[in-house]
């Protein structure tokens, strides 16, 4: 019999996992909230401002009703943007009926610092739950590019079950049981992303960009670690996969962010831009947690202050390269 799988959110990486379970023969129903985004979706079958040029297919059933996607599906996938989940979370809880979750949602709630898995908890109490986190531009995703990502669950047994549920030959998940360093992974590597943005607009070349990434991880394992993820789930996937890509694809939001911030400026550029940029506010919870809990973070400080107090890109870098020497 066939799969029923729920996607809640008709984002880019929404519309990807559409494209992906449709070849899968999976019956596929894609939510999406607003009622005028949903009428362009069922005319158009696109995304014109997240995902524009990418067709649904025809079998996916696109629906303005989160209990309808609900009620017809065994696995639900919830993609909404963070700044968005808790509502989403608010409107399932009673409407959830135990399926299978996977949280494909990579951020933190910037008023909280929750990691989404929190904020799901809060609502809905069961562990039949698994966060997906990766290297996942969507874009190359929809072309059929060979891609990995992984899984992880308090149950490893949910998170194989589902791993071989999603797994296929394009489209490859490990498995995992560390779900807060496969969060903070995903999360933290978004603001990486935008400095290495800033760095291709400055042209400063690979020497800077390599070097900088480098340390950038590093900051991603301390606090990653500190909040009690594994250190080895940084080294993987959702770790330093997630921040390669994230810093080098020009599909990056987040990077190409970066880079609009030194060519454009940036109000601008979020004037013009149809879309969420997940590091402005992801900086900002790591900055507050960073200053609450007293930990270092110099490059964590550096793209908050860019951003928020809209200091000096080249004073910045000056800051980071004078900082007190030390070992590595």
């Amino acid at each position: 019999m066939d799969k029923k799988i729920g996607i809640i959110g008709s984002g880019g990486w929404g519309i990807a996992l559409s494209i992906i379970f449709n070849k899968l023969k999976y019956i596929v129903h894609l939510w999406e909230p607003l009622k005028e985004n949903y009428e362009i979706l069922v005319k158009k079958r696109e995304n014109v401002n997240y995902f524009k040029g990418v067709k649904i297919p025809k079998k996916v059933i696109i629906s303005n009703s989160l209990e309808e996607v609900v009620n017809d599906s065994e696995i639900l996938i919830i993609v909404v943007r963070s700044s968005f989940f808790r509502t989403t979370i608010e409107n399932l809880k009673n409407i959830y009926k135990n399926q299978y979750v996977i949280i494909g949602t990579k951020g933190l709630e910037f008023q909280t610092g929750k990691r989404m898995s929190e904020i799901f908890s809060e609502y809905i109490k069961t562990d039949n739950f698994v966060v997906l986190s990766g290297p996942t531009i969507a874009r190359e995703i929809v072309k059929g590019y060979p891609t990995a990502a992984v899984m992880a669950s308090k149950n490893f047994g949910i998170s194989e079950y589902l791993q071989r549920i999603i797994s296929c030959e394009n489209f490859r998940i490990y498995s995992s049981t560390d779900i807060i360093g496969v969060e903070i992974g995903g999360a933290f590597k978004n603001i990486v992303a935008i400095g290495a943005g800033i760095i291709d607009g400055l042209k400063l070349g690979i020497n800077t960009k390599s070097s900088y990434i480098t340390r950038g991880l590093n900051e991603m394992i301390k606090i990653g670690t500190f909040l009690g993820g594994e250190e080895k789930t940084f080294r993987g996937l959702s770790g330093i996969g997630d921040l390669i890509t994230t810093s080098f694809s020009k599909y990056s939001r987040n990077r190409s962010f970066g880079e609009a911030i030194v060519k454009v400026g940036k109000e601008k550029y979020l004037k013009e831009a149809k879309m969420v940029i997940e590091g402005i506010p992801t900086t900002k919870a790591f900055y507050e947690l960073s200053k609450k809990f007293k930990i270092e973070l110099p490059i964590t400080e550096a793209i908050y202050r860019i951003i928020y107090e809209n200091s000096d890109l080249k004073e910045e870098i000056k800051k980071l390269m004078l900082r007190e020497l030390k070992r590595e």
